[in-house]
């Protein structure tokens, strides 16, 4: 154990609950007051389907992490809501803050503990993702338990701590497709220090890299999705893609810009610097981890337009916590640093976009209101939902017992057309029309931010489904008053061609019957 200044286990406990309280004061309004997203719907939608069905839409259809749709489905099992699906994430930042003051106080004592909680609580990352309804949280969750468990495994290798730590590993994968190059570092740094003594306790590790191959199988199929290969011509990103990547990923873990930005960088730079003699392994990981799926996206090749974002390196928040952590506790003057660092949060900028803002209009409460209960009323069983829509989330959980078709690549796109029960019933289209007028359209009705366009059934295949909807957006396009926001009229572009790509994939073509 390193040496720093010493905390009363109650005093530390009470600044621990107090940076959790902060947490939920600031994301326990946004659950109902912020917008619902595009991108939320698709674990709604996905989780209220059946079990069987949710696992294969996410790891076959879909191809990808299962964990956080499993989690979603377990929640409707008593709330299908759009709040529930919230209230999962404030769950996990909250475990996350916790956890990352035990990782600090295991590594450095309880000074560094708490500043560890202090700065999770405060981070832009959390205060965004802390109620988006993704995997995001609980991917800072999982990353924070697999260290934890990483470093006291380190400590005292047993076959218990291993089996622990391994089965902690096991999340990683299982939470996000870019939690399987985490845990291959971890690994990486596990056998660099194991060298095959002892033996016995590390049978567990082999179970949970067995374990591990459906969820490899899974990232696979994602690959192909997003057209990964070396065929392709383009890449994932660019050098300054994966530059801005990480500073902002860096920025939404703490001082978000200007003054208070370089102070915490300066303080995980020196908690770097302190942990590189004591903890070396520790620092490798982070480190590595965390640089290491930007800079892998620039020798990535693929199809499809670069899709970086710094939610994706959220699993490295609770590694710059403890950085921080170790730094904040060899400052002397207990428990002023702790003060200090917390003044210095508080007058942190955010340091990352939410991805709602852009939402507002068509994904407000009031928007969404009046078409989600229409649908509440239309919608039955065996009827298709064209594509995921927040409209849809906020209709739950009667748009739980229709099929959603997602509208991001042609793959899952068929793949879900393949799943449906044929006849199908019918299919309801939804166009975020916002602020911008729309003339009469067949079979439409207009709500204002939203057209929801219901084409009758039955449709008896896939290529009858995708000519529905291919019909209702052309109808829609048609009638908008001008001029057309650039944004919309991207969004109608873009779900026509995955719509006409996957026609032309059944051997049919958009504008034919």
């Amino acid at each position: 154990m390193l040496r720093s200044a010493s905390l009363p286990r109650l005093a530390a406990w009470g600044a621990v609950v107090g940076a959790c309280a902060y947490l939920l004061v600031e994301l326990v309004p946004d659950i109902r007051s912020k917008p619902l997203y595009e991108d939320e719907a698709v674990s709604g939608l996905i989780g209220a389907r059946p079990f069987g069905e949710m696992v294969t839409t996410t790891m076959w259809d879909r191809g990808g992490a299962p964990l956080h749709f499993a989690l979603v489905h377990l929640a409707f099992v008593f709330d299908s809501s759009p709040e529930a699906l919230r209230w999962i994430s404030v769950v996990f930042a909250v475990g996350a803050v916790l956890l990352c003051y035990d990782l600090g106080r295991r590594v450095d004592g309880r000074v560094a503990g708490v500043a560890a909680a202090i700065v999770a609580a405060a981070s832009g990352m959390l205060a965004v993702y802390g109620t988006f309804g993704r995997m995001y949280s609980l991917f800072a969750f999982a990353a924070a338990l697999a260290v934890d468990l990483f470093v006291r495994c380190v400590e005292r290798p047993t076959t218990g701590t291993v089996a622990a730590a391994s089965a902690a590993a096991w999340l990683l994968p299982a939470v996000h497709s870019y939690g399987g190059i985490v845990v291959v570092v971890e690994a990486l740094i596990a056998l660099v220090l194991w060298r095959g003594r002892p033996l016995r306790p590390a049978w567990p590790a082999a179970v949970a890299a067995l374990s591990m191959i459906p969820l490899a199988v899974a990232d696979l199929r994602l690959a192909d999705r997003f057209e990964l290969g070396s065929e392709q011509q383009g890449r994932l990103a660019t050098w300054d893609d994966a530059h801005d990547q990480l500073e902002d990923a860096l920025r939404g873990f703490g001082g978000g810009s200007g003054w208070t930005f370089v102070v915490f960088v300066a303080l995980a730079a020196w908690g770097v610097a302190i942990l590189l003699r004591r903890r070396p392994e520790l620092v490798a990981w982070g480190l590595i981890a965390f640089a290491g799926p930007p800079l892998l996206s620039t020798l990535v090749r693929t199809g499809r337009a670069p899709d970086l974002s710094p939610r994706h390196l959220i699993f490295a928040l609770p590694f710059f916590a403890a950085f921080v952590g170790v730094a904040v506790a060899r400052i002397p003057g207990r428990p002023l640093p702790l003060v200090g660092l917390a003044l210095v949060a508080a007058f942190s900028t955010q340091g990352i976009a939410d991805p709602r803002l852009y939402t507002a209009v068509v994904g407000g409460r009031s928007a969404l209101a009046a078409p989600a209960a229409w649908l509440q009323g239309e919608v039955k069983d065996n009827d298709v939902l064209y594509p995921y829509s927040s409209v849809y989330l906020a209709a739950l959980p009667q748009a739980g017992e229709a099929r959603g078709l997602p509208r991001a690549q042609v793959q899952s796109l068929l793949a879900a057309l393949d799943h449906l029960d044929y006849p199908a019933g019918n299919v309801f289209v939804a166009v975020p029309v916002g602020t911008t007028g729309v003339g009469p359209v067949e079979d439409g009705q207009d709500f204002g931010s939203w057209l929801l366009i219901r084409r009758a059934g039955p449709f008896n295949d896939s290529k009858s489904v995708l000519h529905a909807v291919d019909r209702s957006l052309a109808d829609a396009r048609t009638k908008l008053e001008p001029p057309v926001p650039t944004h919309l009229a991207a969004w109608f572009d873009f779900n026509r061609e995955v719509v006409c790509d996957s026609l032309s994939k059944l051997g049919s073509q958009c504008g034919t019957e």
